[in-house]
C-alpha cells in the first residue's frame, strides 16, 4: 500500500514537538531565528501592510483574513501550490510537511485560510498538528 504523506498546521512555539519525520515550513513573513525550520514558501507569506495593520488592529481579524485572501490567495493557484508543496517533501527524507507560523491554535491565523483553500481546491484534509496526534495507538 503506498504511503500518504499528510500536510499539517502548526505554530513555531510547537517545533520541538512536532516529529522528526516532518518538514517543518514557515509561512511566515518573519520567522524567530531560533526556530528549527527547513525552508520557506513565502508566497504564502502575508505582506508587510496586512500584517503591520493587523498586529496595530488597525483591521480586525476577519478583514485580515479577507483581504489575505484577496491580495495573496487570488493570485495564486491552490492546485500548484499544493504540487509544489508536494515536490518540496518529496525531495526530503521527511514524510508530512507542517506549514507554520507564529499563532496558537487558539488565535485567528493566516495558516487556518491557506490550509482551508489548500483543502477546498484539491479535495484534501489539512489539519492542526497536535501532541495527541502524535501518540496515536494501534488497536
Amino acid at each position: 500500500m503506498p504511503y500518504i504523506a499528510m500536510i499539517y498546521t502548526s505554530y513555531f512555539a510547537f517545533i520541538p514537538k512536532l516529529p522528526a519525520d516532518m518538514l517543518k515550513i514557515s509561512i511566515s513573513l518573519f520567522t524567530p531565528k531560533w526556530a528549527e525550520i527547513d525552508g520557506y514558501f513565502r508566497s504564502l507569506n502575508p505582506t508587510e501592510q496586512l500584517l503591520k495593520e493587523a498586529k496595530s488592529r488597525a483591521i480586525s481579524s476577519d478583514e485580515l483574513f479577507q483581504r489575505y485572501r484577496e491580495e495573496i490567495l487570488s493570485r495564486l493557484s491552490f492546485t500548484e501550490v499544493y504540487e509544489k508543496l508536494i515536490e518540496i517533501l518529496n525531495k526530503s527524507d521527511k514524510h508530512h510537511l507542517a506549514l507554520l507560523c507564529y499563532e496558537k491554535p487558539s488565535d485567528p491565523c493566516h495558516r487556518r485560510i491557506v490550509a482551508e483553500w489548500l483543502e477546498k481546491g484539491n479535495n484534501i484534509f489539512i489539519s492542526e498538528f497536535t501532541f495527541e496526534e502524535k501518540q496515536l495507538s494501534l488497536v
